[in-house]
């Protein structure tokens, strides 16, 4: 199975979507809720997503989609016959957007069989493109330059490690794990925490080894997907908070180095309540 035609797709139509969510950031930025509480929309998200998902339809006709706004598409029913998925997230770290902050991304991902194998995350405000494909390692790209290839980190403890997480929306509806138990577990026996706000790039700095870790909870498949795909290439491991493989699908996510990741699994395990 050859990936090359499928991650030079999504790499075009990344940069061609980030150039998009710059010219929206030219204007002035007006937000919607999504229904959730705190959780945004803008029309940069729906241009972008338009181009992303228009440019697959076109490409790939015979391909689901599943996109995050849904522009051009209903969430796909999984279907017999349909090996592949595009997964997209056009705009991953929309609050930063909306913000003024360059921590954001458009993140395109192709699974097969329902395994992601194609990652592309490109960051425009940061001049930055990551990207990898099943077999073939995880790269870099800053300011157009040559590609760089990535690797994780050597940390071996939490102790050293530097180790990134994020918050739900739903983070004080009844029921729901704030993660603020989780922190409170796992900051005292790291070197640092950070919350950056895009969750496809925490998993990217993973990859290149500027962090050691990441968790998170009660994310979609295209928080994720792509990012996957650079922190398994560059050697790395991501399970769910049980150490298995329902991180896709399922609500939770851990990323690692892999030499940190039973130890962490451990930590927050143990703020279970």
């Amino acid at each position: 199975m050859t990936l090359e035609r499928y991650l030079a797709t999504a790499q075009d139509l990344a940069l061609r979507a980030g150039a998009e969510l710059l010219r929206h950031r030219e204007a002035p930025i007006v937000s919607e809720s999504k229904g959730v509480p705190r959780e945004l929309v803008t029309a940069a998200d729906r241009a972008s997503e338009r181009i992303v998902v228009g440019g697959l339809q076109r490409a790939f006709p015979d391909h689901d989609i599943l996109a995050e706004e849904g522009v051009l598409t209903d969430e796909p029913a999984s279907r017999d016959g349909c090996e592949w998925l595009w997964i997209v997230d056009p705009l991953d770290g929309t609050t930063n957007f909306v913000h003024g902050l360059p921590y954001y991304a458009v993140a395109v991902a192709l699974a097969y069989c329902g395994a992601p194998v194609v990652g592309v995350v490109h960051a425009p405000a940061l001049k930055t493109t990551y990207f990898a494909s099943a077999g073939e390692g995880a790269y870099q790209c800053v300011g157009g330059g040559a590609p760089t290839r990535l690797h994780v980190s050597k940390t071996a403890a939490c102790a050293d490690a530097l180790i990134a997480t994020g918050f739900s929306y739903n983070r004080n509806e009844d029921g729901t794990d704030d993660n603020t138990e989780r922190v409170a577990a796992v900051l005292p026996r790291c070197r640092d925490l950070r919350r950056l706000g895009s969750a496809e790039l925490d998993l990217c700095l993973v990859a290149a080894g500027s962090f050691d870790a990441y968790w998170e909870r009660y994310l979609q498949p295209y928080d994720v997907a792509a990012g996957a795909v650079l922190v398994r290439e560059a050697g790395g491991a991501i399970t769910d908070y049980a150490g298995g493989d329902n991180w896709l699908f399922g609500d939770s996510v851990v990323a690692s180095n892999d030499r940190v990741h039973r130890e962490l699994l451990g930590l927050l395990a143990s703020a279970r309540r």
